[in-house]
């Protein structure tokens, strides 16, 4: 903030007298958003590594953590005798 105060007195005195209260203003509310950006950015960079971690470092048997391959699962409304037929599954490729 200091360092945008400072920025503004580049401009001449009757233009900061008139918008200087109002450029700061809404210097101040984009870089709060930023700021909200950049904790959400790295609270996904956090959550991404230690999942990872996780799933490298413990057994899939006893953690559970692998999630079902919805390739291989039969979609709804297509009949088993369809699906277990053999040849080309609809959906695959």
């Amino acid at each position: 903030m200091k360092a945008y105060g400072t920025l503004l007195r580049l401009y001449p005195s009757d233009y900061r007298a008139r918008f200087a209260a109002e450029m700061l203003n809404a210097f101040e509310r984009a870089a709060a958003e930023r700021r909200g950006h950049v904790a959400e950015l790295i609270g996904l960079m956090i959550g991404a590594s230690r999942e990872w971690i996780a799933k490298l470092t413990t057994d899939s048997s006893v953690r559970g953590r692998c999630l079902p391959d919805l390739r291989m699962m039969r979609p709804p409304g297509v009949p088993r005798e369809v699906w277990f037929a053999g040849g080309e599954r609809p959906g695959c490729s």
